[in-house]
C-alpha cells in the first residue's frame, strides 16, 4: 500500500466545520454524504465516491477494514490511500479524474461479508470530503409495504390520489425508456409506479437493477439509499415497476436515479406530499 503522507488528515479538520458543504479551494462544494450500503452488492452498480485533487475524501465504514482489503486496478498511481483507524479509509488523488473515468476501488470489511464495491469519478463542483456507508435499517411495515406495491402492480388504474412529478424522471438507455408515472404518498412512505419500454421493435427492454433515492437531510447531509423495487411481469416492450421506500424525518428534497447493470443513472427530483395539488 502507498504510504500515507499528513495532508490526509485534513478531513479530521473538515469535520469541525458547522455546514455539511463547505466551499473547498478550486471552487468545488465540500460535501458530507451517508450512503446505505445494497445488499447485494455484486449485483448493483457500484457506490459513487466524488473525488478531486486537493481533497481528502474520509470514507467511515460499520464495520473494521480487513487487513490488506484495499484494492485498486493497477496503473492508478494517481489515487493515494489508506486505512484511518480501524473502520475508516482515506482517498486522495493526486490529479484529477478525467471526464469519464471511473476507477474501481474493493474494500473488505470484518466479518467475511461481501466486499463493497466503490467507484471514483470526478464531478464538476462537488466533492466529497466526509462519506459514511452504513447498512439498510429494517422498516417496521416492510409486509405491509409490499402487499401495497404488489396490489399497485396487479392493479395499475385503480390508483389512489397520485401526486404527478413537476418534472419528469426519465432515463433512455439506449433503445429503451424508463419513466417515473406518478408518486403516491402514505405518511412518510412512497409508492411509485415506473415503467420501462422498449422504443426499438425487436428490442426487449432495458433491464433496471436498482432505484437510488437521495433525500437533502436538516443538517444539509445528503442521504442516498436503495429503494425497494418490486417488478411485474415483463412483456415484449414494457415492462411495470413499483418502488416504495421511507422519506427521512425533516428531508426537504427527495431525488432518484434509475440504474442499470453497470450504468448508474442521473439523480431528478420527486415531488414531496407538501407539493400536491390541492383540490
Amino acid at each position: 500500500m502507498r504510504p500515507v503522507p499528513w495532508f490526509l488528515l485534513l478531513p479530521w479538520l473538515l469535520l469541525c466545520l458547522p455546514a455539511a458543504a463547505q466551499e473547498g479551494a478550486h471552487g468545488q462544494m465540500l460535501q458530507r454524504r451517508t450512503l446505505v450500503a445494497p445488499a447485494r452488492p455484486g449485483e448493483v452498480p457500484p457506490l459513487e465516491l466524488h473525488v478531486a485533487t486537493g481533497v481528502a475524501t474520509l470514507v467511515q465504514l460499520e464495520a473494521p477494514l480487513k487487513r490488506g482489503a484495499l484494492k485498486l486496478p493497477e496503473g492508478t498511481e494517481h489515487i493515494q490511500h489508506g486505512p484511518m483507524g480501524e473502520d475508516a479509509l482515506v482517498i486522495l488523488p493526486t490529479r484529477n479524474l478525467s471526464d469519464g473515468e471511473r476507477v474501481q476501488l474493493t474494500v473488505g470489511t470484518e466479518p467475511d461479508a461481501e466486499p463493497l464495491r466503490f467507484v471514483l469519478v470526478n464531478r464538476r463542483g462537488v466533492a466529497d470530503v466526509q462519506v459514511r456507508v452504513v447498512p439498510a435499517p429494517s422498516a417496521p411495515d416492510e409486509d405491509g409495504a409490499e402487499l401495497m406495491a404488489r396490489s399497485l402492480l396487479e392493479a395499475p388504474d385503480a390508483r389512489p390520489r397520485l401526486v404527478l412529478p413537476r418534472e419528469q424522471v426519465k432515463r433512455t438507455p439506449r433503445d429503451s425508456q424508463g419513466q417515473v408515472e406518478s408518486v403516491l404518498w402514505m405518511g412518510q412512505r412512497f409508492f411509485a409506479p415506473l415503467s420501462v419500454r422498449s422504443r426499438k421493435e425487436g428490442t426487449p427492454p432495458w433491464r433496471l437493477v436498482q432505484a437510488r433515492m437521495r433525500a437533502t437531510l436538516t443538517d444539509g447531509v445528503l442521504l442516498e439509499w436503495p429503494a425497494r423495487l418490486f417488478s411485474g411481469e415483463a412483456g415484449p416492450f414494457r415492462q411495470r415497476h413499483i418502488l416504495t421506500g421511507l422519506l427521512p424525518e425533516g428531508a426537504s428534497r427527495l431525488e432518484l436515479a434509475l440504474d442499470g447493470e453497470d450504468s448508474p443513472g442521473d439523480f431528478r427530483p420527486l415531488p414531496l406530499e407538501e407539493e400536491a395539488p390541492r383540490p
